[in-house]
């Protein structure tokens, strides 16, 4: 495990654990606007795509916004590790990477950095 640590807002988490749940059995993508070193606010892209085994943004409807530092998606089953795709895609987008399996509380949250390497999350208020 990397010793690199994120802070997030709990609130911010929290939001997008309830997105995965609405969506499920489906996977749920969003992304995380960063202000003062905290990740503070959940951003739904527009035109997303929620599916069985997959979900996707298109970049071209994103703004070019600096903030938006990291990205949340939910696994339909109980893993919360990522597969071969997520690691391609941590590579290209954000710094930091969060994944939560069913049933998405907290405790099923795991967060990555771009290489795919385990990191700790701090819940902030």
């Amino acid at each position: 495990m990397a010793s690199e640590t994120v802070r997030i807002k709990k609130r911010a988490l929290l939001s997008a654990l309830e997105s995965a749940k609405s969506v499920y059995p489906n996977e749920f993508v969003g992304l995380f606007r960063e202000e003062d070193g905290i990740l503070r606010e959940l951003i739904i892209a527009p035109f997303s795509e929620y599916g069985a085994g997959f979900s996707s943004f298109s970049d071209f409807h994103l703004p070019l916004d600096p903030s938006i530092t990291g990205t949340f998606h939910s696994h339909p089953s109980s893993s919360n590790h990522p597969s071969k795709g997520d690691l391609e895609f941590f590579s290209r987008k954000g710094r930091v990477h969060f994944i939560a399996g069913a049933p998405y509380g907290i405790e099923d949250v795991k967060a990555f950095n771009q290489k795919g390497e385990e990191i700790q999350f701090e819940l902030v208020d």
